[in-house]
């Protein structure tokens, strides 16, 4: 793991160790508690008519190493309805039964409906 040195606003020079999934830059003149390691962002994206590609659930991992609050490990971001979410494994496990369960259940199911609609 290499280090680098971020001028805070409250703590002056802080060397942080950063991990190899890191792609994002430190800029400095933060605050200390707001240095953020960030991976590469991992987007689920569809080609929508009459408006081209849409990416949602934005996914990647993500860590505050010196978080005032809250745990400082690593997580993975997701981003809904505009917000990042932090999950660990098991809650990045329900978020991925959730949408598997609503395509199964769903969307599958309103598709057929759909086609059945159409096709009258």
């Amino acid at each position: 793991m290499r280090t680098l040195t971020v001028q805070t606003v409250d703590h002056g020079r802080v060397v942080v160790e950063e991990p190899s999934w890191c792609v994002k830059p430190h800029p400095g003149g933060i605050y200390r508690a707001d240095i953020h390691h960030q991976g590469v962002e991992q987007p689920a994206g569809i080609h929508v008519p009459g408006r081209g590609d849409v990416t949602f659930l934005t996914a990647f991992l993500s860590q505050y190493p010196f978080a005032e609050h809250g745990d400082r490990g690593v997580w993975a971001a997701v981003e809904i309805e505009g917000e990042h979410y932090e999950f660990g494994p098991a809650g990045l496990g329900d978020l991925a039964a959730t949408l598997t369960t609503h395509a199964l259940y769903t969307l599958l199911p309103l598709r057929a409906r759909l086609q059945s609609l159409q096709g009258e």
